[in-house]
């Protein structure tokens, strides 16, 4: 693989606030169910539009339009122009919005690399990315001793004649991705229609915290929790982003057609006739995908170096599910914070190794996925015990990103995404999912590894297609 020269020149750093005098200071408590996700790093989502315009194009007839469609999105979203502030226990954290906060949005402009080589599905380097993610401000420590966090930040890099790419920059604890994706849509609406506030499309967000009932008292276990968390209290020295870039991954995209994935669900449901120990509680694309790339990952870390004694080893695979249509007491569709089941696979290694792990695997998440439906937050009291365990584990890995959240929608008026990234699948410990831009029903994965790791993955992924789909 060439190693060509992918640099981003600044052009300038704007911060951009709501419009004067439309949000009052505004304190929002967390719910528990942000407590796990203030321990999370960042997370960081890129998307690549065709843009077959000059650099001073975008900059006098677009951005001014764009800039000010943001200040109108924030607004609505204001959370994610203020901070998270944790207090020295045992007060509890809460995001706070006041008139002088801001979101930092920087431009650039690409002097090197090629804008189609970064929207392949083909492995790339994945240190081209990261000159085109915005850092977010470092914290500080208040008077008082609490913590502020800034919430979010955004970077466009124009690649001249060719592309534009937006970057978002955002703490898990202030919303999960259904929630940014409602931004996002939000401020691409704004734009796309004349850029004047009555421009939206679709519901407004909710802020009322009040929505998310806590019946097990699971807050105050949760605080105890974050009280000890020593990385929260103790962080680790501010360190930018283009120096977080890995020297040594590739990042691919897989798709998978709909016509695949129906032959996969078929597989899986023969060879579960044939083994009642196998059946499935469920089928789904997201089931049988996970299976299917969970089985070969787990596979692809075996080389003629290894021995049989790790095969006892736990395995484990992270999942979480949107739960606003799931509750007893439903919280809108349109709510603005966090609410995510989280639940884990825990598998032996050996298991993964088998011919069948796909269908293996298709029972035990099935079985998860069940869970989440019938008995919503049923574990959530084991959540942090469990990111410890997975912290320590040697084979782990989660999803990020849903193809329910509809990426390739985010339309700013210049066509639908041409790709979509998320950032950290780099530490080779996520994947993430999305719906196919090509294909409806179709879905498309991220991850990334070292490359001697990924060329066994890609041989043993296209192994096991050609078996299971014929």
């Amino acid at each position: 693989m060439a190693d060509v020269d992918y640099t981003a020149k600044l052009l300038n750093l704007y911060w951009i606030s709501p419009p004067a005098g439309s949000v009052p200071t505004t304190r929002l408590p967390l719910s528990f169910l942000d407590f796990l996700w203030t321990i999370c790093s960042p997370m960081r989502r890129l998307f690549f539009f065709q843009f077959p315009h000059s650099t001073n194009h975008f900059i006098d007839s677009v951005f001014p339009t764009l800039k000010h469609c943001l200040s109108l999105s924030l607004q609505q979203f204001f959370p994610l122009a203020g901070n998270l502030i944790l207090p020295p226990p045992p007060h509890k954290p809460h995001i706070l919005y006041t008139p002088h906060d801001s979101v930092p949005l920087t431009v650039t402009e690409s002097t090197g690399g090629d804008f189609n080589t970064l929207i392949a599905d083909s492995p790339r380097d994945a240190k081209h990315f990261y000159p085109f993610v915005p850092d977010l401000p470092e914290s500080r420590l208040l008077p008082d001793g609490s913590r502020a966090i800034p919430n979010f930040a955004i970077q466009i890099t124009i690649f001249p004649n060719q592309g534009l790419c937006i970057c978002i920059a955002f703490h898990h604890a202030v919303a999960d991705g259904m929630a940014v994706h409602h931004f996002l849509k939000s401020w691409a609406s704004i734009y796309r229609n004349g850029g004047d506030s009555v421009s939206f499309e679709g519901p407004l967000p909710c802020h009322d915290r009040a929505a998310v009932k806590d019946p097990n008292g699971l807050e105050s276990i949760f605080s105890r929790e974050l009280s000890s968390w020593d990385s929260l209290w103790n962080p680790v020295p501010y360190k930018p982003i283009i120096d977080q870039a890995p020297i040594d991954k590739v990042r691919t995209t897989l798709v998978l057609t709909r016509p695949i994935i129906e032959k996969l669900k078929t597989w899986v449901s023969a060879e579960s006739n044939s083994d009642k120990e196998l059946k499935p509680l469920r089928l789904s694309s997201f089931i049988v995908t996970c299976s299917l790339v969970w089985g070969c990952l787990i596979k692809s870390t075996q080389s003629e170096a290894s021995g049989s004694e790790d095969e006892d080893e736990l395995c484990y695979f992270v999942l979480v599910a949107d739960c606003r249509n799931r509750l007893k007491d439903q919280i809108p569709p349109t709510y603005f914070g966090n609410c995510l089941d989280v639940g884990a696979v825990v598998l032996r290694k050996s298991e993964l190794l088998k011919r069948n792990s796909t269908a293996i695997v298709a029972k035990a998440i099935g079985k998860r996925v069940e869970e989440f439906e019938s008995e919503p937050f049923k574990m959530a009291e084991e959540w942090f015990s469990l990111w410890r365990a997975c912290g320590k584990a040697k084979h782990f890995l989660s999803v990020a990103g849903s193809p329910k959240s509809r990426t390739y929608d985010t339309d700013f008026g210049w066509g639908r995404p041409k790709k979509s990234e998320v950032l950290h699948v780099d530490s080779s410990i996520a994947i993430s999912l999305h719906e196919s831009r090509d294909e409806e029903g179709g879905i498309e994965i991220g991850m990334g590894l070292h490359k001697t790791q990924m060329d066994r993955f890609m041989t043993i992924w296209e192994q096991n297609l050609k078996g299971l789909c014929g």
